[in-house]
């Protein structure tokens, strides 16, 4: 993502229609067309932005019937599913881009023998790189979204509540600006240390430098549907046409299944590590090389049933996104906070 990417937006003249650029943030935007000047800020001085909806209601609704095929879903849920909504909704997202400074020292451990001791090799590390936060301004209940990526071919709009239906905004501006600070901050440091590959960490130091704060609103279709009586849902972002977030049925075969199989090959598992124990014991082979299948098999043996387990216990519903609940989760929320490694200055020593 280059830097005009990351930072201009491109905007719609209300007066002339032209497309003009401008950064994000700014708060007044001059149109080269017709020579009009804009503001981009409302009156408590927030610059609101709205990315315009490129995915129709038919395409939303043909992404979700494509989702009710994939993963551990019912079986039926393509043919069963009746979908009671499908309707489009903006919700705010409170956006910050800053630079992230941190120096991070430590020192990496070489481990020794009998003949050299442990090494202590000291590092540094200087991060200098721009990072992005977007965070959900509203309550949205059920719907399980969190945060944002815009993608580089979204057109931002003009911001207009008169053509839109979105939630209002509930989360406060100061506490969403300090937590993105907090929060990119932190990931400077954590950056740092994981360039710098430290066993040990000495010193820390982060900085922050905001270039931009605004309220965006980001379009998305709802899709609802029932199965067995039961209500369900599904969110496709209006930009990507990418099912965001839903809950699903689960299929019932691919529980029991798992519950026989994990028993079954966690139990093989742990069976060839004691049997490799035993057969070792009986040729009189180290105490300590012989013990070491058994705990590999039983480790191995352990990971598997709980793996197998949650998808017994939970895989009756699917759950996909920022959702509460015990259903299993098929695909992890959005991070709050995006890296941009382009023209950083990282030093690592």
């Amino acid at each position: 993502m280059s830097d005009a990417q990351k930072i201009l937006v491109s905007m719609t003249c209300p007066a002339c229609g032209g497309q003009v650029e401008c950064e994000e943030g700014q708060e007044l935007v001059l149109c080269k067309f017709c020579d009009s000047v804009f503001a981009l800020s409302s009156d408590e001085g927030i610059g609101k932005v709205m990315y315009k909806s490129v995915v129709d209601k038919d395409k939303a609704l043909s992404k979700v019937k494509e989702w009710f095929k994939k993963g551990p879903k019912a079986k039926d849920l393509p043919s069963a599913a009746q979908i009671t909504e499908c309707y489009p909704l903006y919700l705010p997202f409170w956006r910050l881009i800053a630079r992230g400074k941190a120096c991070v020292c430590g020192v990496e451990i070489q481990k020794g023998n009998d003949k050299q001791p442990d090494r202590r090799i000291p590092h540094e590390a200087l991060i200098n790189r721009e990072y992005i936060y977007s965070d959900i301004a509203c309550d949205t209940g059920d719907l399980g979204i969190t945060s944002i990526r815009i993608p580089e071919h979204a057109q931002a709009i003009s911001y207009d509540d008169q053509q839109i239906v979105t939630f209002g905004v509930t989360e406060s501006r100061s506490d969403a600006y300090t937590e993105g600070c907090d929060l990119i901050k932190a990931e400077a440091i954590q950056d740092g240390k994981s360039s710098a590959d430290l066993d040990e960490v000495n010193f820390t130091r982060g900085f922050v430098f905001p270039k931009a704060f605004t309220l965006v609103y980001y379009p998305f279709w709802i899709v609802r549907y029932k199965y067995e009586d039961r209500d369900y849902f599904a969110t496709v972002d209006a930009i990507t046409a990418v099912v965001t977030s839903g809950r699903a049925p689960g299929d019932a075969g691919s529980q029991s299944t798992s519950a026989g199989v994990g028993g079954a090959i966690s139990g093989a598992a742990a069976g060839i590590g004691i049997g490799a124990t035993v057969m070792m014991a009986a040729q009189s082979i180290d105490s300590e090389a012989m013990i070491a299948p058994a705990i590999i098999g039983i480790i191995i043996a352990v990971a598997l049933f709980l793996f197998f387990y949650k998808r017994f216990r939970y895989g009756d519903e699917i759950l996909e996104g920022a959702i509460e609940g015990k259903g299993l989760k098929t695909k992890s929320e959005t991070s709050r906070i995006q890296s941009i490694y382009k023209e950083t200055y990282d030093y690592i020593n």
